[in-house]
């Protein structure tokens, strides 16, 4: 018997081609991130496949959410260590001793 469901890494690449009018409205900066979350979706593809979703869609944007939350959870890493950073040199002397 042959497959009733396109291999969702075809789906994607569908999906994003029926973007392409909403992506070339865009502005040149704002084409790259729209090529960013559609690179974030295929970075799961395995998940999205597992997910089983009748409208793939659906695979596609939580794996875009998946990477952005991770995104943000990293600068915000990153905002507390300089924030660390900057609360130990307010405890030093001026002139460094």
């Amino acid at each position: 018997m042959g497959r009733t469901v396109l291999p969702f890494t075809r789906e994607l690449y569908r999906e994003e081609e029926s973007w392409g009018g909403f992506r070339r409205a865009l502005r040149r900066e704002d084409r790259e991130l729209f090529d960013a979350l559609f690179a974030a979706a295929r970075y799961h593809t395995a998940a999205c496949t597992c997910a089983g979703r009748a409208v793939p869609f659906d695979a596609i944007l939580m794996s875009i959410l998946v990477e952005e939350r991770r995104a943000a959870r990293e600068l915000s890493r990153r905002v507390e260590d300089l924030e660390r950073l900057l609360a130990g040199r307010r405890g030093e002397c001026p002139d460094g001793s």
